[in-house]
């Protein structure tokens, strides 16, 4: 296997935290145990990178203050 530019590990993460935006776990073990079985990734790298930015999204989800997240919703963020 090739190993993965920068750019496309830069999308890899994108792609994790999109599917990180729409888990609904609220605890960070349930979010870590997610991010490995959701995982669409073989190699480690893109793994590693693809998790961050699932557990990243979710973190930040269910941390945001529910106020902030209403009205990020409503400007489209």
């Amino acid at each position: 296997m090739t190993e993965s530019t920068p750019f496309e590990l830069s999308r890899i993460y994108a792609s994790g935290w999109s599917a990180g935006r729409k888990c609904a776990a609220d605890e960070m073990s349930e979010i870590t145990e997610l991010s490995g079985s959701l995982n669409p990734h073989e190699g480690v790298a893109e793994r590693e990178r693809w998790s961050k930015g699932f557990q990243d999204a979710a973190y930040r989800r269910i941390t945001t203050p529910v106020k902030f997240r209403d009205r990020m919703a409503r400007n489209g963020h």
